[in-house]
């Protein structure tokens, strides 16, 4: 077990040790070393083992995957998993850990708002986690229920306390089943989509309506609704109030189940110049990896590998500039983890340092634009940053993998800071 990453992450108050995680929790918890927390989507056309051996050769640890329901129980009581056994097997031989969406509502039952459908969704989540115990899969309750889209139209709009409701009594039937079949499964609850005024609301009427009590290990957020990665950290932050205005156990674990920053005009577009989409994606890609693992988010989803929708790293069978930029932070990071924020004068400007096994250092440094801001805000600026008794000139790496050269003055550099992570190699 990784007692100093718990440690570290109860400082954070993301972890409270009145509430120890279960070994098998444990077992999950990396050590920290990038790129443990990378991850990304796949679907029904992108799960093969092609498309895995892309993503395994990217560096990625994580993909996240619908277990669609009506595919796996076509008939009442009888369960086929024969497709996604394909699949389990293909991630495994690969070293590649799963987050299984348990989606959605069966037309043999009706919708799972209501009965027989939620005991049977509960049966259906029950069988999954025993068919699959042992495996390295974590298992999440739906995907996006505080929406029309996925959790269906009616009654009213999205995010009411109805939708709460009927999502925290779906939650509250199936974990114990779950926990019954096999104690050692790890359930994420929550998959809520967006960070905004409404989603919050959503979140707020579950808390009140008992989310908090309820035995699952960890909770998923689709933090869309945001112009940036780093408008995470207010977020998170105000989420985490709402879980501690309601009371309950406050203290588990959170993962960034899916975000993507899209191109064009597509839904979670951030904004700006279109012409520079693709270098504002690439930008994205990275800070959102890195903002989640400054805020101590096990796993961070990027919504997605494939897919005509503007998400996508891996498009027609070309690598996108967001693709390649993955491609420089694990070849520059590989091996290394988190130490620190370094104090900057203005906060909207990011210096962390990684250090690795052997002592190595490296900083990674970026500035955002303002809270809520697109990215075309941005203004290119140069900062001072002490980097103590080394080289007189050090080594730069653009988000490409392109070097330089940053002189060392009285033991400082001046990196100019884009919207664009760079790496600096310190010793």
């Amino acid at each position: 077990m990784n007692v100093k990453l718990l440690k570290n992450l109860a400082f954070l108050g993301l972890l409270s040790f009145s509430v120890f995680p279960s070994f098998a929790l444990s077992k999950i918890i990396p050590d920290g070393t990038i790129p443990y927390n990378m991850g990304v989507q796949l679907k029904g056309d992108t799960d093969g083992p092609e498309d895995l051996d892309r993503v395994q050769e990217l560096g990625m640890k994580w993909v996240r995957r619908g277990f669609i329901w009506e595919s796996i129980e076509r008939e009442k009581g009888v369960y086929d998993f024969s497709q996604y056994d394909r699949f389990v097997n293909d991630c495994e031989k690969r070293g590649l850990k799963i987050i299984g969406c348990m989606a959605f509502s069966n037309k043999l039952y009706g919708h799972v708002k209501d009965e027989p459908a939620r005991s049977a969704y509960a049966d259906f989540a029950a069988e999954l986690v025993k068919h699959y115990k042992g495996r390295n899969i974590i298992w999440e309750i739906w995907n996006e229920p505080n929406t029309m889209t996925f959790w269906g139209r009616h009654g009213k709009v999205g995010n009411s306390p109805q939708y709460a409701r009927e999502y925290t009594d779906l939650v509250r039937a199936a974990v114990p089943a779950m926990k019954k079949a096999n104690p050692d499964c790890v359930i994420l609850a929550g998959s809520v989509s967006n960070m905004w005024s409404e989603s919050y609301k959503w979140m707020s009427y579950c808390f009140a309506d008992g989310m908090l009590d309820i035995h699952w290990d960890i909770w998923s957020v689709h933090p869309y609704g945001v112009k940036a990665p780093e408008d995470y950290m207010e977020a998170y932050s105000h989420t985490r109030n709402l879980m501690k205005k309601a009371g309950g156990d406050t203290g588990r674990l959170w993962i960034n189940s899916e975000r993507g920053f899209p191109l064009g005009k597509a839904e979670g577009y951030a904004g700006g110049d279109p012409s520079l989409a693709y270098e504002y994606q690439a930008w994205h890609v990275i800070r959102q990896y890195l903002v989640d693992l400054l805020e101590g988010l096990l796993v961070t989803i990027w919504y997605e590998w494939g897919g005509k929708e503007g998400f996508a790293l891996y498009r027609a069978g070309n690598m996108t500039p967001a693709y390649n930029a993955c491609k420089t932070f694990v070849k520059e990071l590989s091996g290394y983890k988190l130490d620190c924020r370094m104090k900057t004068e203005n906060k909207r400007d990011f210096v962390l340092r990684f250090i690795d096994k052997n002592g190595n250092e490296k900083l990674v440094a970026w500035t955002a634009p303002g809270v809520m801001e697109s990215p075309d805000k941005i203004v290119p600026h140069s900062i001072k940053i002490a980097v103590g008794d080394v080289s007189p000139r050090l080594v730069t790496t653009d988000l490409y993998g392109r070097t330089d050269i940053v002189e060392v003055s009285n033991g400082v550099i001046e990196p100019c800071l884009t919207g664009a992570p760079v790496y600096i190699t310190l010793r």
